[in-house]
């Protein structure tokens, strides 16, 4: 983001940046999580929210939007000087949380959202920046301290009320299907593939089930039937051979589940199949 410090290391407070956006194109990616607040009408944002789906808005006057780490955009700034006030949110002013990514509390993106005590917190803390921070660093820093507390709190308040939203990101997606195809005979257990992303099993398990409409064990078992099909439809090979292949104990539960799940055995399925 074309953004300049106002802050330096000597700063007590969280880091605070003003963002000056001259007409253009902007390819932006985010390393730090950030809240970004203007005053006046902004650029217009092409961006993705938690479920890979695409988002565009043009930013408001008074409105915040919250960049969680990792968010590549698209900005169009049609005027001259859009000044926007970014606060950084480095992951050591982050609560601890142990399903979070390396046990820090993680930032989801919320867009275009408006909150009275966000935005007197975030203009208090610029103004103590201004003035030489008239009250003692102690101040700022508690100032800072309050305001990562009240975005975590509008976070967990939104994911509360609409649940099903916090759903793995598009690779995260993309990376679990790779890797249960891949090991459909032995896959690996929520908790490895939580650790793989980061995440606590609880948050994990939610997040896969907004990500997938179903859990860990029920995708795998779909993963199974989906593979063993094409075997039937593609090949000769044995039903036993088949079942082994696609990860289930024996011919006989491959052939009660498919059964349970398709209403016809797996000989009656290939027969049809070569019809």
């Amino acid at each position: 983001m074309p953004a300049s410090p106002l802050t330096d290391e000597t700063w007590p407070g969280l880091p605070l940046l003003q963002c000056n956006m001259d007409p253009g194109l902007y390819e932006l990616y985010v390393h730090t999580p950030m809240l970004v607040f203007r005053d006046d009408v902004g650029s217009r944002v092409e961006t993705a929210d938690g479920g890979g789906r695409s988002v565009e808005f043009r930013q408001a006057p008074l409105r915040f939007d919250l960049f969680a780490q990792g968010v590549r955009m698209n900005a169009v700034s049609d005027r001259v000087a859009t000044l926007s006030l970014v606060v950084a949110l480095p992951p050591e002013w982050l609560p601890a949380d142990d399903e979070g990514a390396a046990g820090r509390f993680g930032v989801r993106s919320l867009y275009q959202f408006a909150d009275t005590e966000l935005r007197r917190l975030v203009r208090r803390l610029a103004a103590c920046h201004r003035s030489g921070e008239p009250l003692g660093s102690e101040y700022s820093e508690a100032i800072s301290r309050t305001l990562v507390d009240r975005i975590v709190r509008l976070q967990l308040a939104a994911e509360a009320w609409h649940p099903d939203s916090a759903s793995l990101d598009p690779q995260a997606r993309e990376w679990l299907q790779r890797l249960v195809d891949a090991n459909l005979q032995h896959p690996p257990a929520a908790a490895a593939m939580a650790a793989a992303l980061g995440m606590g099993v609880v948050r994990f398990s939610r997040a896969f089930k907004a990500t997938f409409s179903a859990t860990p064990h029920q995708y795998i078992q779909a993963r199974r039937l989906k593979q063993a099909r094409e075997l039937l439809r593609r090949t000769d090979a044995p039903l036993t051979t088949i079942a082994l292949d696609t990860g289930f104990a024996s011919h006989a539960h491959f052939s009660a589940v498919f059964r349970a799940t398709t209403g016809v055995t797996p000989s009656s399925y290939r027969r049809v199949a070569a019809e």
